[in-house]
């Protein structure tokens, strides 16, 4: 007897064996195919996303964000979803853009900015050097020796704290504007912080306003990414 002929004399029989064999493997593939998931998923939140929740406790820094960048180069990142991927390149980008972040330099930054507006006010071209190539002038620029007013006011801002010792502050960077005015521009005498206060300067600044942006996206790239499901 061939395997057909037999088949069709108990074919209800033979048939609800078959289904059920096809089912039960089916069943097992699925089964095989949840724990596979659910075993990735964990290994997404032991080595990708506690790790990072745990980083996101602490200052931003670039030491940190070298780290968040190593993380989420694990192999276990490839299991993220679409919206968890897509939230932690957000936060990547966001957390990038403060990492270099440094008070200190960006005051000196403002103030060095200030100076040249107040430069400006009084008629005076913070550029006025020619700069030639084959002959002719392509742009102008500082003073040689105005590039090292940034680095100065960094020492004096690391020696006084504009918040605690303002007028101190104040009279030292004006004492030192001054200074580089009369060696690259002019000996004539310019008011600084007559219009406002240092604490106004640095907290009016454009340069300020850049930085509070960033510091504010990286604050929604932070709480978006800690929304995720998988996050909580």
């Amino acid at each position: 007897m061939g395997f057909i002929e037999w088949f069709n004399t108990n074919v209800y029989s033979n048939c609800f064996t078959l289904i059920t064999v096809i089912l039960s493997g089916i069943i097992s593939l699925i089964i095989s195919a949840i724990y596979y998931y659910k075993g990735n998923r964990n290994n997404l939140k032991m080595s990708v996303i506690h790790p990072i929740i745990r980083l996101l406790d602490d200052a931003y820094s670039r030491k940190n964000y070298d780290r968040l960048s190593e993380i989420a180069k694990d192999y276990s990142a490839r299991y993220l979803k679409k919206e968890e991927a897509e939230r932690l390149n957000s936060l990547l980008l966001a957390y990038k853009e403060v990492s270099t972040y440094n008070d200190v330099t960006v005051n000196a930054d403002i103030l060095f900015s200030y100076f040249e507006y107040k430069l400006k006010k009084n008629g005076i071209n913070p550029k006025p050097v020619p700069v030639e190539y084959e002959g002719e002038i392509v742009y102008s620029d500082y003073p040689p020796d105005v590039f090292y007013l940034t680095q100065d006011l960094e020492k004096f801002l690391k020696r006084c704290d504009p918040v605690f010792e303002p007028d101190e502050c104040e009279n030292m960077v004006a004492s030192l504007y001054k200074q580089y005015c009369k060696d690259n521009y002019t000996s004539n005498n310019i008011s600084y912080f007559d219009d406002y206060t240092l604490e106004e300067v640095l907290k009016k600044s454009e340069i300020r306003a850049k930085w509070d942006k960033k510091f504010d996206e990286a604050k929604t790239a932070k709480e978006q990414f800690l929304k995720l499901k998988i996050a909580k």
